[in-house]
Order: structure tokens, then C-alpha cells, then sequence
């Protein structure tokens, strides 16, 4: 359903809008839009700023292929986008990739803001503002501490977070939904009704209703703020010590074959559970990963914990990566789907230059490092270069016809 607002006595100016968030337009912006009446006003207020700055804006939609009026919620999406002059781009999810065990919240989620930092790469954008406001907050809120959540839950939504080196903002998490509609009314602008969020099997959406048909009172929102301000307050001193912790752990690692980060000789058993579960959080968060579970992470700690010389320990992330261990050493890395290999563009470079050819392990192996060595296995060259069990699998060996001359992770072979 395709609404426009009418118009209101009540007129909200564009400044009031702005949180205290600065948003430098200077910097490659983009805008998270739905369609609906967040998104759009939060589109129309940062338009007339890049417009009146002289800076590019665009707009990126994901199209969720979960509704059959998704293909008419782009055709405004666009349409407005040219009534404003900003650059628009869409990308589609693919459902057929959402996992058994996965709902559909969680694919949606996961493939959305996947879609949004693969369509900011391709535009060179480094920050992506988001329209959630003040009552998406309380719903977080709420949520959260149904789940039982503790200060990470319950802080809810950061107004600032750096995740795959793009920078998220939220601008309007002071700004009420209230305020937000009684400005799209004022400004006469087009949103969509997405009826998913009617829906009240969805957690947050019964939330929603309920809040819709007893509304808080001015005291109890007035609460739920305070908390999360306390919440994330406890939550930036956790992040602190834990930041503390694992930088005295924080060694070197190899982007190369894919590792995404590398600590030495962490001793879990030195802290409390609770504490033990904020470092690795705080690990993952470094790197840009999603927050697993909390059974995930229980098993990641669990395993963890167990002998550092396991180094078969393999435990996968919901999104692609692994964690395993080395020795002393805690090993986070990319993994790419089962079949695929993982190669960085040089390698890929190298391979089209030289006219090289890719094979994978067949056992039996053995080559020099330099000429005048003796030869080795290749798991022993893959132990020497410090190459975990879990990555050696897609690192590809490199043929000059029956020649085998270069292992990634190794190096040069002779």
C-alpha cells in the first residue's frame, strides 16, 4: 500500500530532525531506504542538505522478494529518489539461500545489511545512515529483556557502529515515530505499508501492536531511556577493559589466507564466564563479525577453553567465517563456501598473468623451498608457515603446467 502524507497544522522543522550525531555529507553517504515512512523523511531531510552543501547523496533499497507488492515499493523508492536528485541502486535477495534452521527475521536481516555493504563498495560509499528512531529503541529494549539479554542486549542500538569498513549511523534515535509521521504529513511525502509488519508471529512486530494499543506513559519511556543509557554506559566500560585485554594478546595475521585476526596465549580460565563472553565479543565486534548467538557463543567459549593443542578445533560462524586454534594462538578467519577458494586479488592477478592453473590437495606432495633445500611434505610446509588445519582446505596450489610452483600460505615452491 502506497500512502502520502496530508497536511498538518504541526510542521516539523528539518533541524529538529537532526540528531546530535554529526553526519559529514563530505564523506560518501548513502541512505538505507525501505520505503517507509522513516527511511523516506530521513531521504528528504539529508537530500535538501547534500543539495544545499553541493554533495552526492544516494539511496540504496532492498528488494526482499517476500511480498508481491516489493516490486512496486521500488518503482517509489525510485521515483522519489529522481524528484529529489538522488542516486538510487537496489539490489534482491535470494530466499532460496535462506538455511532450514534460519527465520526469516534473521535471513532478511543478515541478507539486508550484506546487500547494503556490497552495494556500498560498488559505490565507494564509507557511511550508511539508518531511520531507526526513538521507538524502535524502546522496542529493542524491550525485546531484549524478554530474551533475557544482558547490558549488550539491553543497550540496544548504537547511534555509531563500524562493521565491514562501512560506518552505520542513526541519526533519529531521539526522534519519535509520532514526530516522524507528522513531519512526512507536513511535507506531503510517498511511503509504502509493508503488512509484514502486522504481522504479530514476529516478536518485535507483537511488541509493536502492544505498545499500539497501550501505550506507554511519558514516565515509563522516560524509564526504558534511562536504562538504556545505563546499559550502554556498562557496556562501553566492558568494551573499554576488554579492549585493554586483547590488545596485550593482539599479534600479526595473514589477510592473505584469509585470517581475519590473531591472539596469543589467552588464558580464559583467568577470568569469570561473564567476562570470558564479553572478550570474545568484543574480539568479534573488532573484526566486523555479527554477534553469534548466544548457544553460538556459549560453544565458541566452551571450545575455547579446551586444550590450545587442538588445533583441529574448527567452530563456524553463521556468516562465513571460522575460529580455530594454533599452539598458543586463537585463529579467526574467512571462510568461503564449501568448493570455493579463497584468493586475494593479486593472487588472482598472478594467476591470470602467468598463465597458471588452480588444483587442490591430492595427497603425496612434496616440493623445496628453495632449490638447494631438501624436499618436504606439504602439510609439513603448511606446519612450518603456521597455515591452521581449518584454512589449508581452500588455500589453492598454483600449477605451471604439471609444475607446481607456488602454495598459497607457503610461498614460491621448487
Amino acid at each position: 500500500m502506497i500512502r502520502r502524507g496530508g497536511e498538518f497544522l504541526y510542521n516539523l522543522s528539518m533541524i529538529s530532525l537532526l540528531s546530535d550525531t554529526q553526519i559529514d555529507l563530505k564523506t560518501p553517504t548513502a541512505v538505507a531506504v525501505s520505503g517507509g515512512v522513516d527511511s523516506m523523511c530521513l531521504l528528504r531531510v539529508l537530500s535538501e542538505r547534500s543539495r544545499a552543501q553541493g554533495w552526492t547523496l544516494y539511496a540504496f533499497h532492498i528488494h526482499h522478494g517476500l511480498q508481491t507488492q516489493a516490486d512496486e515499493w521500488v518503482a517509489v523508492v525510485r521515483t522519489y529518489c529522481a524528484q529529489l536528485g538522488v542516486g538510487f541502486d537496489v539490489r534482491r535477495l535470494d530466499a532460496s539461500t535462506r538455511e532450514a534452521a534460519q527465520s526469516i527475521e534473521e535471513w532478511a536481516r543478515h541478507g539486508r545489511y550484506h546487500a547494503l555493504t556490497d552495494m556500498a563498495q560498488a559505490h565507494g560509499i564509507e557511511q550508511i545512515v539508518l531511520a531507526h528512531h526513538q521507538d524502535d529503541q524502546i522496542e529493542t529494549y524491550l525485546l531484549q529483556t524478554a530474551r533475557g539479554a544482558g547490558a549488550r542486549g539491553q543497550s540496544a542500538m548504537p547511534e555509531r557502529l563500524v562493521r565491514h569498513g562501512v560506518t552505520w549511523l542513526r541519526p533519529w534515535l531521539h526522534v519519535t515515530r509520532a514526530q516522524i509521521e507528522q513531519y512526512a504529513h507536513a511535507h506531503q511525502i510517498p511511503y509504502i505499508h509493508d503488512p509484514s509488519n502486522d504481522d504479530i508471529r514476529f516478536s518485535r512486530n507483537a511488541i509493536r501492536a502492544q505498545l499500539k494499543h497501550s501505550p506507554l506513559s511519558v514516565e515509563r519511556r522516560q524509564d526504558i531511556l534511562n536504562h538504556i543509557a545505563d546499559a550502554q554506559a556498562q557496556l562501553h566500560a566492558q568494551q573499554t577493559w576488554a579492549q585493554d585485554v586483547l590488545r596485550r594478546h593482539q599479534i600479526s595475521h595473514r589477510t592473505e589466507i584469509g585470517e581475519c585476526g590473531r591472539l596469543h596465549h589467552v588464558r580464559l580460565c583467568d577470568y569469570a564466564i561473564e567476562q570470558q563472553q564479553v572478550l570474545i565479543r568484543e574480539w568479534l565486534a573488532q573484526m566486523g563479525w555479527r554477534m553469534p548467538s548466544r548457544t553460538a557463543l556459549a560453544e565458541l567459549t566452551k571450545q575455547l577453553q579446551g586444550s590450545e593443542l587442538n588445533s583441529n578445533m574448527c567452530w563456524r560462524h553463521s556468516e562465513g567465517g571460522g575460529i580455530t586454534k594454533l599452539k598458543k594462538d586463537w585463529i579467526a578467519a574467512q571462510m568461503p563456501p564449501q568448493g570455493q577458494w579463497f584468493m586475494t586479488p593479486e593472487l588472482r592477478a598472478r594467476i591470470e598473468r602467468e598463465q597458471l592453473s588452480i588444483r587442490g590437495r591430492t595427497g603425496g606432495e612434496r616440493f623445496r623451498l628453495a632449490p638447494n633445500r631438501p624436499t618436504i611434505s606439504l602439510k609439513h610446509a603448511y606446519q612450518m608457515a603456521g597455515v591452521a588445519p581449518m584454512l589449508r582446505a581452500q588455500l589453492p596450489l598454483l600449477y605451471d603446467g604439471e609444475r607446481l610452483v607456488h602454495v598459497v600460505g607457503v610461498g614460491d615452491v621448487f
